[in-house]
């Protein structure tokens, strides 16, 4: 039986490191690759996997964009078996002080209500799938004390985090397991707007003396969504290098 995978922010770094290794993986599956507009990357996977990759947009700031994706996959492929959450809007260091509830709210929708809404549709469908997987992307800012100037973000993946074991301990006795890993921060494009010393204090603070690589992240989700992680649900698991536990 054909998996159906959805990566949601699949154009983001880590989104196209994740479903190259799956779709190289041998595994018989069907990408559902979202972006916001489709764009060079998709089309790239595309080219590289034909038909395997099934592409999807919508703004996740909307809620009615986010449905009709949804209504979208349901037509095609009933539900996603496992869903891999990714998308939100670029970091920024910021005071309190200067916290812009506008571009609060449009990320806590990309990031917290569009899963909400995609579950709402696809949750107890997926839950009698024996391979169903949900793997949320939150972040070490909720291990510990998190650092200056990142109270918007650490809200929001305080909010995913809760919206994770909310949704572990209401399908635990399902087929669905959920999960999340918590990355320290990871050198993409994610970090484009907070400037090259906060990028290199992140590297030089780590055990390791460096930021974390897509690659460093994935293979924590791939083990997630795998047969041999079927006992293991509601687990936060920091991919840090030791600099959180």
């Amino acid at each position: 039986m054909t998996e159906t995978v959805l990566i949601t922010g699949c154009s983001s770094d880590l989104g196209i490191a994740l479903a190259r290794r799956l779709l190289a993986s041998g595994r018989d599956l069907t990408l559902i690759a979202h972006s916001y507009s489709g764009g060079a990357r998709i089309e790239a996977l595309q080219s590289e996997f034909g038909d395997r990759v099934y592409p999807v947009t919508a703004d996740f700031s909307d809620a009615a964009s986010v449905t009709a994706m949804a209504d979208e996959i349901a037509a095609k492929f009933t539900f996603p078996t496992q869903i891999i959450h990714l998308p939100a809007l670029r970091l920024k260091y910021e005071r309190l002080t200067k916290f812009k509830l506008d571009h609060f709210r449009r990320d806590m929708a990309i990031q917290v209500e569009s899963i909400v809404i995609l579950l709402q549709k696809f949750a107890a469908k997926m839950s009698k799938s024996e391979a169903a997987r949900l793997v949320f992307v939150t972040s070490s800012v909720t291990h510990g004390m998190p650092p200056k100037y990142m109270s918007m973000y650490t809200v929001i993946k305080y909010a995913q985090l809760g919206l994770m074991r909310a949704t572990a301990a209401e399908y635990a006795a399902s087929k669905l397991t959920v999960n999340a890993v918590s990355p320290s921060m990871i050198e993409t494009q994610f970090l484009e707007e907070i400037g090259d010393v906060a990028v290199r204090m992140a590297a030089g603070a780590n055990p390791q003396g460096r930021n974390a690589t897509t690659d460093d992240v994935i293979g924590a989700i791939e083990f997630l969504l795998s047969p041999q992680a079927s006992y293991i649900n509601g687990a936060d698991l920091p991919i840090t290098a030791g600099a959180s536990c």
